[in-house]
């Protein structure tokens, strides 16, 4: 006989936990399915049966494969920002995290289980929304630090929405090209890096013309309405 005390009873699940377990696992089965098959050959009913429920409870939560796709879809693109977080608080310099968190995106998001929903199944599913709300991800961040970038002299003095969306497109074009070139060999990967390096250096002030570029973008500011 335990003289140890009493085990606590487990804490009964409440609808809406239990809800948010159930869409939680279909997104998870989804994805796994969505990145081996594809979304045409996937079957609503195979995937609610190994998920372990009813084809009206998938409904419940979502209401077509489309809307489950992409939930999948943020779910990969919500991942991938979360990894780019680390690679950029691994960096000291601002400009060097920025820079690396561009090339990281492409090695991130073209593998092969990322890049066969963000990029070849995405754009027909979803239509032009898909690059939308991957050219958007985290948008505000990228803006607030190239104006401050720009604002020390880091980088030629260029409106930073503007840049940041310079900046979003080339690493998009990129991540298209390779995905449809399945990935990419090894030489066209690096042309890639190669390429976003050459748009970075064009964005980059030499030490020498650092405060005079600053005073220039100062004097610029303060000649506005």
């Amino acid at each position: 006989m335990s003289t140890g005390p009493t085990p606590t009873p487990p804490r009964p699940q409440g609808r809406a936990e239990a809800a948010e377990l159930t869409a939680l696992r279909l997104v998870a089965t989804a994805r796994r399915a969505f990145a081996v098959q594809g979304f045409a050959q996937v079957s609503l009913d195979a995937l609610a049966a190994e998920a372990g429920v009813t084809r009206g409870a998938l409904h419940h939560h979502f209401q077509n494969k489309a809307g489950l796709f992409e939930a999948v879809f943020r779910a990969v693109d919500a991942e991938i920002g979360t990894e780019l977080d680390a690679v950029y608080e691994a960096q000291a310099d601002p400009w060097a995290g920025m820079k690396a968190c561009y090339h990281a995106y492409l090695d991130l998001a073209l593998r092969p289980d990322r890049a066969r929903i963000l990029f070849r199944d995405a754009p027909a599913v979803m239509g032009a929304r898909a690059m939308d709300i991957l050219m958007n991800s985290g948008f505000a961040t990228i803006v607030e630090d190239l104006a401050d970038l720009i604002a020390h002299g880091r980088l030629r003095p260029l409106d930073p929405v503007a840049t940041a969306h310079l900046l979003n497109g080339a690493v998009m074009a990129q991540a298209l090209w390779l995905a449809g070139c399945e990935g990419g060999t090894d030489a066209q990967r690096s042309a890639a890096h190669t390429a976003l390096e050459a748009v970075f250096d064009g964005l980059t002030l030499p030490p020498f013309a650092t405060q005079s570029a600053l005073d220039a973008f100062l004097d610029s500011l303060s000649e506005q309405p």
